[in-house]
């Protein structure tokens, strides 16, 4: 009787065990189910104020390196709450790292103002690169429904070795986000990199002796 006892526990216990994984697996299933999906975004090129270039359409220019701030270097969106607290956005990210996205975004947007299409993105393998672009992005910050700000430190210089200083510049962008979500304020953004992309064009302009529009 003590055996058939035992068998009769055991078979409960199993059963109960049984049970209990089902359960665990159907709330694993319906957590994944009901867990929404990540949206992706990119920053985009846009036109400028300044371009057709002529004289400048055989200029080879290398683009980078891009520094960015690492609590903006990561896939998801990052957004300031204060001045001393950031959040990240768990379901809204970058669709590329956005170091690569700047500088296709910048390469994209100086072709289209200096009329080139030599354009190469750092490290480039050519070694014949008439002007480099160096960027360092100091801060990049934009609240949803209120505007983006953008500070840049950027060096032109020549492109053979050793290198030599042409220009430096520390410059500062705000554009408006026009809409309440994160598409509106990824295109902020996209509008903040073309002003800088105007201003580089400029300055690459002027310093191979092309007279402004």
């Amino acid at each position: 009787m003590e055996s058939n006892s035992a068998v009769v526990r055991g078979g409960l216990r199993y059963r109960q065990v049984a049970g209990l994984l089902v359960l665990i697996a159907a709330s694993c299933l319906s957590a994944c189910i009901n867990t929404p999906l990540p949206d992706y975004y990119v920053l985009t090129p846009e036109p400028g104020e300044v371009g057709g270039y002529t004289e400048l359409s055989e200029l080879a220019v290398g683009v980078g390196p891009i520094t960015i701030p690492e609590t903006v270097n990561r896939p998801n969106i990052v957004t300031p709450q204060d001045s001393n607290k950031l959040e990240v956005a768990e379901y809204h990210r970058w669709s590329e790292p956005l170091r690569e996205n700047i500088s296709r975004v910048l390469i994209t947007n100086l072709a289209n103002r200096l009329g080139a299409n030599k354009l190469y993105a750092y490290p480039w393998l050519r070694t014949e690169i008439d002007n480099i672009a160096r960027i360092d992005v100091l801060q990049m910050t934009g609240r949803i429904g209120e505007s983006v700000y953008l500070q840049v430190r950027w060096q032109l210089l020549t492109g053979t070795k050793p290198y030599k200083l042409l220009d430096t510049q520390i410059t500062e962008y705000r554009h408006p986000v026009a809409g309440g979500g994160y598409s509106s304020l990824v295109a902020a953004y996209s509008a903040a990199f073309a002003s800088l992309s105007d201003d580089i064009a400029r300055a690459m302009a002027q310093l191979n002796s092309v007279a402004l529009e």
